[in-house]
């Protein structure tokens, strides 16, 4: 049997909206790396970075492959990318790109505790679908 016969279940549609959602986010930091706080989110205006659009970057990658691959690999990868992009947010305070104090810091933190909870969802999510799809009798 080739690769090209295994037919691959669906993957579920919220898992694709919130493919998309982490892809548009993605965009958002990438624009704010190179152009600045251009939606005003933050209260001090950060500096264009391309350590902030490389951090939106990985939130893009973990929403390309939530869409590209219904594999297990590729949910692996997207939790990964998303992972990274938690950590390249604690890297923009560290470093000074990002505000560490006063309420914006409370923004990145929620920010980033958003996109831990994405993770959670897709990793719990991605585990009830691959169970109900190898109980299902239709599936074998």
């Amino acid at each position: 049997m080739t690769s090209a016969s295994i037919k691959l279940p669906r993957r579920p549609r919220d898992i694709l909206v919130l493919a998309v959602i982490l892809i548009i986010f993605g965009l958002g930091e990438i624009w704010v790396g190179f152009f600045g706080n251009y939606l005003g989110i933050l209260s001090k205006s950060i500096p264009p970075s391309v350590s902030t659009a490389i951090v939106g970057f990985f939130y893009c990658l973990g929403g390309l492959m939530l869409l590209i691959t219904r594999r297990p690999w590729g949910t692996t990868l997207s939790l990964i990318f998303i992972g990274c992009e938690v950590l390249g947010r604690a890297y923009l305070v560290a470093i000074g790109v990002a505000p560490a104090r006063g309420p914006d810091l409370v923004k990145i933190v929620i920010g980033g505790l958003i996109a831990v909870g994405f993770m959670v969802y897709i990793d719990l999510r991605t585990l009830a679908w691959r169970r109900a799809k190898s109980s299902d009798p239709q599936s074998r």
